[in-house]
């Protein structure tokens, strides 16, 4: 049962973001509530994110205070003032490259619309002060308290992307074997954008090296992370390379459907533990399927469906194969090795 957690490192560092903002607005007499909108939508996954958009946002949100600015004293607090405002700091925020701080110079320029006095440079200091103070502080705290720590939602990940590439890998064997099966697409499509999420927390945790120290053991279990992401991705592809195989009735004997379905059985054993040890120590019957390849070959002059059958199973047994020995040797190392990061290869994954 997985334990309940209500407050994140994201949540709690928008908490504190909002805090710090609200009191500084407060003790200087500045409007709260830009800078408060500001630091809720400023706050990002990486410290990077934070500090590159936030260079972005204090020139968009000086853009779209000065619509809002320049609208209301030409059109008054009306409904026309507030889409006009809206669509031109869009317009040039895009013009300008300032995609990313979109969102934050909209909310500012429509939230400064209503209340604004006849002291139209003064309204445009004070507000735009207010809101370059949320992006600073926001930050700030994102970049100074509580760093993301990518390394074990990544394990997670991964750990659970092998579980699934296991059962898929089944799925579609069974298809082809048993033509009164069908395999769901619709968990393929599923599978890849899960993996896709995998490979964008390795960057999020790349990204974030780039402002944070790291040792030779932080450096080097990522490095296999990455290794197993490889691996991933190949599995992935010849699974969905397996579902276009399509097999004529009985055009597989009985003995090389069995041997099929055993090392199915096999892969998703390996696939399903963090270690990837099988239950039996043997090696996967490469020889045998070499010869069925060869021969397919031989006898047609070309790959037929059998054969392609065949060439994508001997790829996922070397894929597995070379797994299993980059881990054997990973996990060695991590116990000859304290400083090694333990949630590699953890008993249960502990998220924080």
């Amino acid at each position: 049962m997985k334990a309940f957690k209500l407050v994140g490192r994201r949540v709690l560092k928008t908490g504190i973001a909002v805090f710090i903002t609200a009191t500084i607005c407060i003790k200087l007499d500045l409007p709260v509530i830009f800078a408060v909108i500001t630091a809720i939508v400023t706050i990002e996954p990486t410290a990077v994110d934070s500090l590159k958009k936030g260079l972005v946002r204090l020139p968009a949100a000086a853009i779209g205070a000065s619509f809002a600015l320049l609208f209301n004293l030409l059109l008054g607090n009306s409904a026309i003032t507030f889409a006009l405002v809206t669509m031109f700091t869009i317009i040039i925020c895009h013009h300008m490259k300032l995609d990313t701080g979109t969102l934050v110079a909209t909310l500012t320029a429509v939230a400064m619309i209503p209340g604004t006095n006849d002291s139209f440079i003064y309204d445009f200091i004070v507000r735009i002060s207010g809101t370059s103070l949320g992006i600073i502080i926001s930050t700030l705290v994102n970049f100074a308290l509580l760093p993301p720590k990518f390394g074990p939602l990544l394990v997670h990940k991964v750990d659970r992307l092998y579980r699934d590439v296991g059962f898929h890998l089944e799925d579609v064997i069974s298809a082809n074997l048993f033509q009164n099966k069908t395999y769901n697409e619709t968990q393929f499509r599923s599978l890849n954008q899960d993996f896709e999420k995998a490979i964008k927390l390795s960057q999020h945790q790349m990204a974030e090296w780039c402002y944070r120290r790291k040792n030779e053991y932080e450096e080097r279990s990522f490095s296999f992370l990455l290794k197993k992401l490889t691996f991933l991705q190949k599995l992935i592809s010849h699974i969905g390379n397996i579902n276009y195989i399509q097999l004529k009735s009985n055009e597989l004997t009985k003995k090389e459907a069995e041997i099929i379905m055993t090392i199915t059985k096999k892969v998703k054993v390996i696939c399903s533990n963090t270690l990837h040890e099988s239950e039996k120590d043997h090696e996967f019957p490469k020889d045998y399927f070499y010869a069925l390849f060869k021969k397919e070959i031989q006898e047609r002059k070309h790959y037929g469906q059998k054969g392609a059958l065949f060439y994508e199973l001997l790829s996922v047994m070397d894929c597995i194969t070379v797994l299993q020995s980059e881990t054997k040797k990973e996990h060695l190392f991590s116990t000859e090795n304290k400083e090694y990061p333990t949630y590699i290869f953890p008993k249960k994954v502990q998220y924080d």
